[in-house]
């Protein structure tokens, strides 16, 4: 018996704006749409429609739920290209040196997402206030332990978001507590992506947390395992301080820069 479910349909008016093309290829004034006075109607919780309101709503049943924000403009979802899960508990911590916060504030935050438990509570605190803030998409870095992205995977995955994920790789210039090896990383990943790459909207990113934590070693299976998957991403930090820039060059002395170290291992 085939069981029909009844059509849930709403519709937002206001003015609305989004992306059509890359500014890039069509120029400015033909990558975006605007309505001064629009209407999204949504079925079922996808969109159906999108245009002028005068031109929707005299197609729409005279019933229909119309939610009004005047004085108001809709936009897609904002998307975060760089933000640390592990994080979520320590924002506003003092800002010290790069190195020196990292040691005194990050890494011992980052050690409590060994417990699931803590991954799983903290994730879905760090999914919500994305959403409350109008961030639908991020790239996401997790803690070097797996749980970390299966968790943060797991509660995206059920509210059917966009979102890309990795699990830090930290074989060196760490805590004991905070670290991988460079074959555990690889491997630990590696399960991450057969998990979860490509499932439903979520995709995956290797991520060597910088360089100077990953060994040479390390840095070659992340680059090896972006060749076993041409579709990954991948994600790292760069030249966030002169501490940093100074101490990757003392780490890599054969490399022409910080940069070519990445590029030396793709």
């Amino acid at each position: 018996m085939e069981i029909t479910m009844p059509l849930t349909r709403k519709a937002y008016r206001a003015a609305i704006l989004h992306s059509i093309a890359d500014p890039a290829e069509v120029g400015i004034e033909a990558s975006y749409e605007y309505f001064e006075d629009g209407l999204l109607v949504i079925d079922n919780g996808q969109i159906s429609a999108l245009g002028h309101a005068s031109d929707l709503l005299p197609t729409l049943p005279a019933d229909i739920d119309v939610t009004h924000y005047q004085d108001a403009l809709i936009t897609p979802g904002l998307i975060d290209t760089h933000i640390h899960l592990p994080q979520t508990g320590m924002v506003g911590a003092y800002g010290e040196q790069l190195l020196d916060w990292l040691n005194t504030y990050t890494f011992p935050c980052e050690s409590q997402f060994a417990d699931k438990a803590h991954a799983e509570e903290v994730a879905d605190i760090f999914i919500k206030e994305l959403l409350r803030n109008g961030t639908t998409t991020a790239l996401v870095f997790g803690s070097v332990h797996p749980q970390s992205v299966n968790a943060f995977f797991e509660a995206a995955e059920k509210l059917d978001l966009r979102m890309i994920a990795g699990k830090v790789m930290m074989d060196r210039n760490a805590p004991d507590y905070l670290t991988d090896t460079a074959e555990s990383g690889y491997q630990e990943s590696k399960a991450l992506i057969e998990r979860w790459h490509g499932k439903g909207r979520l995709h995956y990113a290797v991520t060597p947390r910088f360089a100077p934590t990953s060994t040479p070693q390390q840095l070659a299976l992340a680059g090896q395992l972006l060749g076993e998957y041409p579709d990954l991403y991948m994600q790292t930090h760069i030249s966030e301080n002169k501490q940093e820039v100074e101490w990757v060059k003392e780490l890599f002395p054969e490399r022409n820069g910080y940069l070519d170290v990445y590029d030396h291992y793709k």
